[in-house]
């Protein structure tokens, strides 16, 4: 059916309030294993790319005029009884009891749709229904996440009494012997990993996800390995991303089962170390595909800038990194290129994008040609296919891109589906590259949804206030980029120093990052510190203030409300100047503090259980407030 009327203009959509949040795959099929996948990957992939070009088809003069947008946060469950901490592998059970969506009975905050995780200690929540975009939408957020919290924590109760809810980017442990409730052992030998530190039970078990990981590993013809710089590196011993690239295949053929093969890393030889880490995302819901793309350029900046922001990923597998944020290890332990692609696929599937993709607008074909500077393979016939049938080549080329990678949960019923109507092969390829911000077209050609984009990058947060901070300071930028047209596209090389920069320590106050001398697009790019490029003079921040107070000025939105997204930027802007610490320094200053660490690198079971216990009782209500960690509480200061 055609969306425009006898006049020619777009019909404006209302969308569903309860359509924003997709579902998860639940379904209890088993995908093929590689050993049959592999024979259907070509077809698989012609097919997403005409399923995708039947959604472009169906909905690109869509205008959507309910703009709707929400969050989903990663959340552990962790066993704290006795003197131990471990991850409590209950999810299953969790989820079951809470059931895929629920509501506070008194109305009294937003209710939560309720997700299966990678982990089996793993739960996601998602705002359900999504919020609208009035600026005071942003006063439900926090209630949401601090209801939501203690919704899953009283469930867990129940399975386990002495199960917590903490929000950790990474449990300290992972991979450390004894570190799972029930106790599990690792299975070199097995058929899913084949880790020799992490059992597999830790992976949830839906039949997607074991399947998943077993296809992972025998694409890439060997099991994963990421290698993380320990504490204290010396700078020549730290390895550079081609070494790190080729040593599981160099480590399979000498037959290594060591648990930390090469000095002065931390060894992480399952998907489970990157795909068991918590993270904060965000999903805004477009006008149209013209601003969900000019949204997912401005994003492919700001991810690296709020990732180092909130970087909470100090301890890896019972040690201390040198790196602050979970990412390395989920970029690295979710690299599944065979050998041979090594040189050509410039970088694992759960790197950041690779290429910007402009608004389809012939005047900004060659700013955006000019900014994608890195060479990129591409999937040949989806280029011809999509670029016949009329999509602008950024576009073809972004598509294209993305079914370089393999299709790795394939479905025997579903080979066959109708184009025309089904997207799962696509849904599929889109739903596996992880990058840190995924444009995500309407999930089917008759779908309610439309133009979405989603904020992947930051680390979660400690507290229920952190994580409404990063979302709602990064709703508020969507709409103000959106408003005054800023241009912070930059060369994608240049966006690749500032994701590598993002992850070292310290980051936030001390790093330095590519970034134009004008929001507007003015000006040279330059290496700027955050606090520059958030603070200084027509900076990120001080253009967000004076916009929201040209919206108060006409009633737009609440002081209530402006002085809240006040509070949550000056959280940015403390972290930026060094005057607060991110989670990830406040972490190592709480390790160096603690009794039973001997300042050798390596995590206290004492340490790692009485940092749990803190991270499930600061959220409660009547904590005192984590000064040490936030700042002043809201309202007491500046």
């Amino acid at each position: 059916s055609s969306h425009f009327g006898s006049s020619g203009h777009p019909r404006r959509r209302s969308v569903a309030r309860r359509a924003m949040p997709e579902t998860k795959i639940t379904d209890v099929r088993v995908p093929l294993p590689w050993e049959q996948a592999v024979a259907h990957r070509d077809a698989a992939k012609n097919k997403a790319a005409r399923q995708f070009l039947a959604i472009w088809q169906e909905h690109k003069g869509r205008q959507d005029s309910e703009l709707l947008w929400g969050e989903e946060v990663e959340y552990f469950l962790v066993d704290v009884g006795g003197e131990s901490a471990r991850v409590a592998l209950c999810a299953d059970e969790v989820l079951r009891r809470l059931g895929t969506a629920s509501a506070p009975a008194d109305g009294s905050a937003v209710g939560s749709g309720w997700r299966t995780e990678y982990g089996n200690m793993m739960v996601e929540g998602v705002t359900e229904p999504p919020f609208a975009w009035a600026i005071d939408e942003i006063l439900r957020l926090e209630p949401a996440l601090a209801w939501r919290r203690r919704e899953v924590e009283r469930v867990a109760r129940e399975v386990g009494e002495s199960v917590r809810v903490v929000t950790l980017a990474a449990f300290p442990l992972l991979g450390v012997p004894g570190c799972t409730a029930p106790p599990a052992e690792p299975a070199p030998t097995g058929e899913v990993s084949q880790s020799v530190l992490c059992p597999d039970e830790a992976t949830s078990p839906h039949p997607r996800y074991q399947t998943f990981t077993a296809n992972y590993r025998k694409r890439k013809s060997c099991k994963v390995g990421a290698f993380i710089p320990r504490d204290g590196i010396a700078e020549g011993q730290r390895l550079g991303p081609d070494e790190v690239a080729k040593l599981p295949f160099d480590l399979a053929r000498r037959g290594s089962q060591e648990r930390d093969p090469v000095p002065g890393h931390i060894y992480l030889d399952s998907q489970a170390f990157g795909a068991c880490q918590c993270c904060m995302q965000a999903t805004f819901l477009a006008r149209n595909i013209e601003e969900a793309r000019y949204l997912t350029d401005q994003f492919l900046v700001l991810a690296p800038l709020f990732l180092a922001l909130t970087a909470a990923t100090p301890f890896l597998r019972g040690l201390v990194a040198e790196t602050d944020t979970r990412w390395p290890a989920f970029q690295q332990s979710w690299d599944d290129r065979c050998e041979e692609e090594l040189g050509r696929v410039r970088n694992s599937r759960t790197s950041p994008c690779d290429l910007f993709i402009g608004e389809g607008l012939a005047k900004d074909a060659a700013a955006e040609g000019a900014a994608n500077d890195v060479e990129v393979p591409v999937h040949a016939p989806a280029v011809g296919l999509l670029t016949e049938a009329g999509v602008d080549p950024l576009l073809s080329r972004h598509v294209a891109h993305t079914l370089v990678r393999d299709p790795l949960v394939i479905f025997e019923d579903r080979l066959d589906i109708d184009d025309a109507k089904d997207a799962d092969h696509w849904d599929q390829l889109l739903g596996t590259n992880w990058g840190n911000v995924r444009f995500k077209p309407p999930p089917r050609v008759d779908s309610g949804i439309g133009w979405r984009v989603e904020f992947r990058s930051p680390d979660v947060q400690l507290t229920d206030f952190e994580n409404a901070a990063v979302v709602a300071v990064v709703r508020l930028l969507a709409e103000v980029m959106v408003e005054e047209r800023w241009d912070l596209v930059i060369p994608v090389s240049l966006s690749d120093q500032n994701d590598a920069a993002s992850a070292e320590r310290c980051a936030a106050s001390r790093g330095r990052f590519w970034f134009r001398e004008s929001v507007l697009g003015g000006g040279a790019v330059q290496q700027r510190s955050l606090q520059d490029i958030f603070s200084g003079e027509g900076g990120v921040f001080p253009r967000c203030r004076a916009w929201l107070a040209r919206r108060r000025e006409v009633g737009a939105c609440s002081a209530e409300a402006v002085e809240r997204l006040g509070s949550y930027m000056r959280l940015f802007e403390r972290r930026a100047e060094g005057s607060l610490p991110t989670p990830a320094s406040f972490l190592r200053e709480r390790l160096r503090r603690h009794p039973a660490y001997q300042g050798d690198g390596e995590l206290p079971i004492a340490f790692v259980h009485d940092l749990c216990k803190f991270a499930s009782a600061v959220n409660a209500p009547g904590h005192p407030w984590p000064e040490e960690l936030l700042g002043p509480p809201p309202g007491a200061s500046g």
